[in-house]
């Protein structure tokens, strides 16, 4: 009896089959998607889950993010708890695509069978935010339409809402003092449905070190990582 090569029952990607893969295109990069400037396959919707295979947390979360974004249950809070390389950064990709849906659900696969199994018709649009730490100086204000925007939550608030957005922040942003509870649930829910995917968080916060910076302080990052995980609580298409 003969053994069929592995190649032959699992048919590797013609980049890999011609020689041609690079490592470095498969090193995900959450901020590169957001803003448009990552390679094809994961920029592209389609491709990106071409080339995923969808485990079943994969297909769990995704369900569960669906769900919240539609307002039929799901997890408001949801922590990836994976070893370094464990694919935390593709996975909130996943979700960035689903909840961006720049595309219908039926271009990618394997999307359909998780819409279906969690008994909805199709995907919500939502608003998308990503703060990814290694992206942000913590030392010095991020410019937006000449508007100094110097905290993670003054970020968040611009990403959601633009101008709009950040002036219910304002006050909070300018003074690096995290916003309260209530603040952020008016922001959460004047932007709702919306997804927050926050990547690479420990990268920024430990560059504090006791001092205060333009971002604010240590003390006032952990408080306001805090305070959002409660507002999104409070607001039901909000994850």
């Amino acid at each position: 009896m003969s053994i069929k090569a592995w190649r032959d029952i699992a048919i590797p990607h013609q980049d890999v089959l011609r020689g041609t893969f690079k490592q470095s295109e498969f090193a995900a990069d959450l901020s590169q998607v957001h803003l448009g400037k990552a390679s094809e396959e994961y920029q592209n919707p389609a491709l990106f889950y071409q080339r995923t295979f969808i485990t079943e947390g994969m297909r769990l979360l995704l369900s569960s993010v669906i769900q919240r974004l539609c307002g039929k249950g799901g997890e408001p809070v949801i922590q990836l708890q994976t070893a370094f390389g464990g694919g935390k950064t593709h996975t909130m990709l996943a979700v960035w695509h689903v909840a961006h849906a720049s595309v219908t659900a039926d271009r990618m696969a394997g999307i359909g069978p998780v819409l279906d199994e969690a008994g909805l018709p199709g995907l919500v649009k939502a608003q998308v935010a990503v703060i990814d730490g290694t992206a942000h100086d913590p030392a010095k204000p991020k410019m937006h339409a000449g508007l100094a925007v110097k905290t993670l939550w003054g970020e968040l608030a611009w990403q959601l809402g633009g101008e709009s957005g950040y002036a219910i922040v304002k006050e909070a942003d300018v003074s690096g003092t995290a916003p309260s509870k209530e603040t952020l649930r008016l922001l959460l829910g004047q932007y709702a449905p919306c997804v927050i995917l926050i990547d690479e968080l420990t990268a920024y916060i430990r560059q504090f070190d006791d001092v205060r910076l333009s971002g604010g302080t240590y003390d006032s990052n952990i408080t306001f990582v805090q305070t959002l995980t409660e507002a999104v609580k409070m607001v039901p298409r909000a994850v």
